[in-house]
């Protein structure tokens, strides 16, 4: 808005206005002190752009997208822990601490035994399951502890894109009380929900179905889903949770739709098929992840678009006989499903 109020432009203008009796040289003291003055003058403006920028949502970054957001009651997400399952040979306490991988974690849960890493962020997903924890306090009869899989996904603090995305959902689809919306932001306030969808009166009047994917878009872990039952509402129609009185919610998981590829590509002596594989494995992972419970876009695993990916790959000359679950049609998900990669076979 006011990059046109740059050092030069200023000067000039107060040297236009300037009567020429007067000496306006560059080495006269007039000049200099203009000079000084529209270098001033040019940061303020430059000063005032950035304030006009931190205003808006779409231009701002920092703790002033933080706050702006907040205005909306979008507040941006802290990281939050990973938690995992283990296998023991006798039950720990629940507080009792293990060492794996430079990395910590503590029990929670007894009942079955629950993990929590002590270290906020996805650093707790990257510990390979089975590897073996070491107590850091002496436990009795202990023998067998072992890391099991990830429950709830740990998150690294939001990044701003993500959190302008939120706060456009809010503005462009305001929550009431109780219609979808709420449901949808209820349910992404439990850790570990990474995107939802909801069915109202799925069964019958006064019935609603949220049905949720963890951060990493796959199925949820059992015990997400309990968390979001128990969050959104713990005793159906009771109106305990965050749910109105009367509204008879259901938590589930999407189901899962194994997606397994085979195809025969030829590829230049430049790179090999495992290279060739590792980097369509990737790109097919996001791809998959663009379709998966996102609004607004058709859930439909297309022929063209896989084979544009394996195409596209650094040292893939062509392909063919490209078939997703056995078929060469496209393969279109319900409302409840999300692919998950199965085996990709890929021959020369």
């Amino acid at each position: 808005m006011f990059e046109q109020y740059t050092y030069e432009s200023l000067l000039d203008e107060m040297l236009l206005d300037t009567k020429e009796e007067f000496d306006t040289t560059e080495t006269s003291l007039l000049y200099a002190s203009y000079a000084k003055t529209a270098a001033r003058a040019a940061d303020a403006y430059r000063a005032l752009d950035r304030v006009l920028e931190l205003v808006f949502v779409a231009t701002s970054e920092g703790d002033y997208l933080k706050m702006r957001t907040a205005e909306m009651d979008v507040v941006a997400e802290a990281a939050t822990p990973a938690v995992r399952s283990g296998t023991f040979n006798v039950t720990p306490p629940v507080d009792s601490r293990f060492f794996v991988n430079d990395v910590y974690f503590k029990v929670i849960q007894e009942e079955p035994v629950l993990l929590e890493c002590e270290t906020p962020g996805t650093i707790g997903n990257t510990v390979p399951e089975g590897s073996v924890l070491l107590p850091l306090e002496t436990i009795n009869g202990l023998e067998t502890a072992i890391l099991g899989e990830t429950l709830i996904l740990g998150q690294d603090e939001e990044a701003e894109e993500a959190l302008k995305l939120r706060y456009e959902e809010r503005v462009t689809d305001p929550v009431a009380s109780g219609n979808a919306a709420h449901y949808r932001e209820w349910a992404k306030e439990v850790n570990g929900v990474g995107a939802v969808k909801v069915f109202p009166n799925w069964d019958g009047a006064d019935t609603v179905k949220v049905v949720i994917v963890d951060e990493d878009l796959r199925p949820a872990s059992a015990l997400l889903v309990e968390q979001a039952q128990n969050y959104i509402d713990p005793v159906p129609g009771m109106g305990e949770g965050q749910a109105p009185a009367g509204a008879f919610v259901t938590v589930t998981s999407a189901t899962a739709l194994t997606v397994n590829i085979t195809a025969t590509v030829e590829i230049s002596s430049e790179t090999t098929l495992e290279t060739v594989k590792a980097a369509f494995l990737e790109s097919l992972n996001t791809y998959l992840k663009k379709i998966t419970f996102q609004e607004g876009i058709e859930p439909v695993i297309r022929s063209k678009q896989v084979g544009s990916l394996l195409f596209n790959i650094e040292g893939v000359i062509d392909y063919t006989n490209l078939l997703i679950n056995g078929q060469t049609n496209n393969v279109t998900l319900t409302d409840t499903q999300a692919p998950v990669i199965g085996t990709v076979t890929l021959s020369v």
